[in-house]
């Protein structure tokens, strides 16, 4: 195997490595929390992120995504009106106020969720996609699977509490980070500010709405046994940073935390794009018995990272392709692959396609011929 070393960008790299390096040591005052970067995969921080715990109502995300699913399947709409059961009527805490023997639109239940937090809506969502609430309960588990949330299980649709109703932080993370890139489209829905139904105004229960601009969602919690819990997202420059925070003693200080967190990351990490995709990102590789003695190479996808300027200064980057390459070879075809080694503990080794940026045909008869001919007497 042939490893030449990216040489377009060591002088970049080498130029980022004189800033100082990043502090870590920020105390934060929550049970638990995760802090990431959704575009690069990357967390930047954790506490306790695998450990169980009572997730109150930011159950409703899950729900929350069960709907945003089937309303981009096609099975529902969001001007279908749905019936409202006795059930759904009765159910406590927090309520969007629906009526038995009424029906509401998909719309104004999914404002009743994110903005007023309505355990009642959750209850006329579930039975409608489910046809009872233990049915949507064991949907909401089949598909905490498929996204990987391996340490949930759900028994109802609101978060209303039950000792075998638990999350953890990471997987409240995957969540929240899967509803953003799987659903752009109804993402909106956790920035409303506030809704109007029956008569009844209720401003979003997220007050980090109003606090900070660059805060657009995502879903706050709260039970006696679990404490205060909430999920941010902000954005900033086109960065993204989530924050899960469980397990505070006030709203206040769920926000505070939250703010806290968000604000290191935005203030000690940049998104650094280390390869775009098509970028050329080596000196050519050999080609046998092809029209051309090489191929110049390019990156097969892009690779966005999120680092503190410190980290930047730390990456490695190499092809590895097997040399030389045989013709006939066509332009897009991966003939390799590039790493980029970033020497952190979370995120080792990034890989992506290394691909022809061009056609080399293969020899002829009469060119084979030829290289043979030259090959034997350049022995």
């Amino acid at each position: 195997m042939h490893r030449p070393v990216l040489k377009f960008g060591l002088a970049v790299l080498a130029a980022l490595s004189a800033h100082n390096a990043v502090a870590v040591d920020l105390e934060v005052a929550a049970k638990a929390y995760v802090v990431g970067h959704p575009k690069s995969g990357r967390i930047l921080m954790s506490k306790a992120a695998d450990d169980r715990i009572e997730p109150a109502s930011l159950t409703k995300l899950m729900t929350l995504y069960l709907t945003f699913e089937a309303l981009k399947n096609g099975d529902m709409k969001l001007d279908d009106e749905i019936p409202v059961s006795e059930k759904a009527w009765r159910k406590g805490g927090s309520k969007m106020f629906i009526e038995v023997g009424k029906t509401v639109k998909v719309d104004d239940l999914i404002k009743g969720i994110t903005v007023a937090s309505g355990n009642d809506a959750c209850v006329a969502l579930a039975e409608h996609l489910a046809g009872s609430e233990e049915g949507f309960a064991a949907l909401m588990n089949v598909k905490a699977r498929n996204l990987g949330m391996t340490g949930s299980n759900f028994k109802n649709a609101s978060g209303w509490p039950d000792p075998d109703h638990y999350t953890t932080p990471h997987d409240m993370y995957t969540l929240a980070s899967r509803i953003q890139k799987d659903f752009p489209e109804f993402y909106h829905y956790f920035s409303i500010q506030s809704f109007t139904y029956n008569n009844i105004t209720q401003s979003n229960r997220n007050g980090l709405l109003r606090r900070d601009p660059s805060v657009d969602g995502m879903k706050t919690g709260h039970t006696e046994t679990a404490g205060y819990h909430l999920i941010s997202s902000a954005e900033k420059n086109d960065d993204r940073i989530i924050s899960v925070m469980m397990g505070t003693e006030s709203e206040k200080a769920r926000e505070n935390e939250s703010l806290k967190v968000m604000g290191w990351a935005f203030s000690q990490f940049d998104h650094y794009k280390a390869l775009k995709v098509g970028e050329t990102v080596d000196q050519s590789a050999p080609v046998w018995m092809g029209t051309k003695a090489d191929v110049p190479l390019v990156a097969g996808d892009d690779v966005n990272l999120f680092l503190s300027r410190s980290e930047k200064g730390k990456l490695k980057a190499e092809v590895v392709y097997n040399a030389p390459l045989k013709a006939p070879i066509h332009q897009g075809e991966k003939v390799g692959e590039i790493r980029i080694e970033t020497g952190l503990q979370d995120m080792p080794v990034v890989t992506v396609p290394a691909l022809a940026a061009a056609d080399v045909p293969e020899l002829g008869f009469f060119g084979k011929a030829v290289m043979a001919i030259a090959n034997k007497f350049g022995e």
